[in-house]
């Protein structure tokens, strides 16, 4: 592969990761964030675009849902526009896009559906895209993770919730608005090796991928991993608050991958969060407010 690799959203989680990766692999990297200037202002050519830009927390795109649509739907039309003209594949980062869930796993044929307005966001970007793809010819590969988690994660997602709340001496309990859902998680660097591997899936002009463990996990059960690990057991108390459309249970058929690209998870959620935990304790003031 010729020519340096874009990525936009660059100094977000996903972002921080999948850099230094890549130019451990010796590829030059165009870093590329929100705050800088649109795609089309970027010189020469580019091999490959990594789409990971995004507005990506949930429950603020119920109070501020324009700023959702023109960075999620308009920032990815002007990324395959982008590619479109430079004649680039594109690797694009779609979640949340399947509501609840009518059975279980959930494949890449799943019907999507829209539960929030950051969901309905993404549905209509994946639609621009395949339309890209089929009518304009740009290769377009979409990965629809489920709960990614890792080192440098925002804050205000569910395990750097948690890690803060175990980790701080002056809480007493680890407090979450609602124990119920069961969540698909899967570790942010088996998420980059997934990625890393679609650079070869441009035979396609659109394919889609689903990224996850391939299991549920209850927050019960994420806090007496994370109990164990920290070594200081805290208790796990629910605040009954439940928001609007939640989905209860969650997780992933990811044998595409797998039979595709070669790919599957390799990190158990033990290792996984004492990863976490030990980026935390020695970085914990670089985790992204």
């Amino acid at each position: 592969m010729s020519g340096p690799i874009l990525v936009t959203g660059a100094t977000g989680f996903v972002g921080r990761h999948l850099i230094p990766v890549l130019q451990a692999c010796d590829f030059e990297v165009l870093p590329h964030s929100l705050r800088e200037d649109r795609p089309n202002s970027i010189p020469g050519s580019v091999s490959h675009v990594f789409h990971l830009a995004a507005k990506t927390y949930v429950p603020e795109s119920w109070s501020d849902p324009l700023s959702f649509y023109e960075a999620n739907v308009l920032g990815t039309v002007r990324v395959l526009d982008f590619c479109r003209r430079v004649g680039a594949p594109v690797t694009i980062i779609s979640s949340y896009v399947y509501g609840n869930p009518e059975s279980l796993p959930v494949s890449e044929d799943h019907a999507v559906q829209a539960f929030n307005p950051y969901s309905h966001s993404k549905i209509l970007a994946e639609q621009v895209a395949k339309y890209y793809a089929e009518g304009l010819g740009v290769h377009v590969t979409l990965i629809r993770p489920f709960n990614l988690y890792g080192p440098f994660q925002d804050y205000r997602f569910l395990i750097p919730t948690l890690l803060r709340q175990a980790l701080d001496p002056a809480s007493k309990v680890i407090s979450v608005a609602d124990a119920r859902p069961r969540r698909d998680f899967l570790f942010v660097a088996d998420f980059i090796d997934l990625l890393i591997r679609t650079m070869r899936a441009d035979s396609h002009v659109f394919e889609i991928f689903n990224a996850g463990s391939g299991a549920s996990v209850s927050i019960a059960d994420l806090c007496e991993a994370i109990n164990v690990l920290t070594g200081a057991p805290k208790e796990l108390v629910s605040r009954g608050e439940s928001r609007p459309e939640e989905v209860f249970d969650v997780f992933s058929d990811v044998s595409k991958a797998w039979q595709e690209l070669g790919w599957r998870p390799q990190t158990s959620l033990a290792e996984g969060l004492a990863l976490t935990i030990d980026a935390f304790r020695r970085t914990s003031s670089e985790y992204i407010d």
